[in-house]
C-alpha cells in the first residue's frame, strides 16, 4: 500500500481538492493545515473527517501550535495566551482563519471551533511507518542531525508534555535537507514547513511543502516508496 504525504495545505481547499484527486494509499499530512488561505473552515472539516474515518492521519505543524498557543486546549492542559493569540493573527497569517469563520475575536474563534480544537491539540509530533521493507518518519520541520534518532523520537511523542519552546521539530527551517546521523538504512524523513520551488525526493529526505499558503502557487504531494510527485 503506497503512502501520499501532502504539504501544507494552509486553508486551500481547491489545492487539497485537485490534489486528493491523484493521491494513492494512505494519505499522512505534514501539518500547517490552517493559516494565509481563504478556507481554512473547509479544509479542516475535509482533513479531519478523512482522519476519523480512517483514511488520514495528520501531523501537528508550527501554524497549528501557534493556533493553539493562542486559543489554549483543555484536552492537553494549555492555557490561552492573549499575546500569542494577536501574534498568530498578524505573524501567521490566522486573520484568514477568522474569516474563514467569519469571527473577530479568540473567543468567537473558539467557539466556532467547537470540538475541532481537542482534535487539533491531540494531533501527533511524529508518525512513523514503513512499507515493502522501507521506514519513513514524518515530522513537520524535520529532525536534527546532532541527537541520536531515538531520543528524538521520544521527545516527539511525548508532544505538549515534553515540548522544548519553541519546538524546533515544528519551527526550525535549518532542518530542510538534515537526517540524524544515526538514521538507520532504508529510513526516510519527511516534512514539511520550508517552501520550496518543488518537491525534493532522495532516499533518506523527502520535502513536499511547494506552497507556503501563498496565492498563484501549487500543493504539492509525493507518493511513497515511488516517489512521484502531484500538484494541484
Amino acid at each position: 500500500m503506497p503512502v501520499t504525504f501532502i504539504g501544507d495545505v494552509h486553508g486551500w481547499s481547491e489545492r487539497l481538492d485537485r490534489v486528493l484527486a491523484q493521491a494513492e494509499g494512505d494519505l499522512v499530512f505534514v501539518g500547517d493545515l490552517v493559516d494565509r488561505g481563504p478556507d481554512a473552515r473547509g479544509v479542516l472539516t475535509r482533513v479531519s473527517t478523512l482522519c476519523v474515518q480512517g483514511r488520514a492521519r495528520c501531523l501537528m505543524g508550527n501554524h497549528e501550535y501557534a493556533l493553539l498557543r493562542s486559543l489554549g486546549a483543555e484536552v492537553v492542559a494549555l492555557p490561552p495566551d492573549p499575546d500569542f493569540f494577536e501574534a498568530w493573527r498578524d505573524g501567521f497569517g490566522g486573520s484568514a482563519v477568522l474569516a474563514s469563520y467569519g469571527v473577530e475575536d479568540a473567543d468567537g474563534l473558539r467557539t466556532a471551533l467547537g470540538p475541532l480544537i481537542d482534535w487539533l491539540a491531540l494531533l501527533p509530533w511524529v508518525l512513523e511507518g514503513s512499507e515493502a521493507g522501507r521506514r519513513w518518519i514524518a515530522v513537520h520541520a524535520g529532525l536534527s542531525e546532532d541527537l541520536p534518532l531515538e531520543a528524538q523520537l521520544d521527545q516527539l511523542r511525548a508532544g505538549w508534555r515534553a515540548a522544548e519552546y519553541p519546538p524546533e521539530s515544528l519551527f526550525s527551517k535549518s532542518r530542510r535537507y538534515t537526517v540524524p546521523r544515526d538514521l538507520p538504512r532504508g529510513c526516510c524523513i519527511v516534512s514539511g514547513h520550508t517552501p520550496m520551488g518543488a518537491c525534493f525526493v532522495s532516499e533518506h529526505r523527502i520535502l513536499c511543502d511547494t506552497s507556503g499558503g501563498l496565492r498563484g502557487r501549487q500543493l504539492s504531494a509525493v507518493i511513497w516508496p515511488e516517489g512521484r510527485v502531484i500538484t494541484g
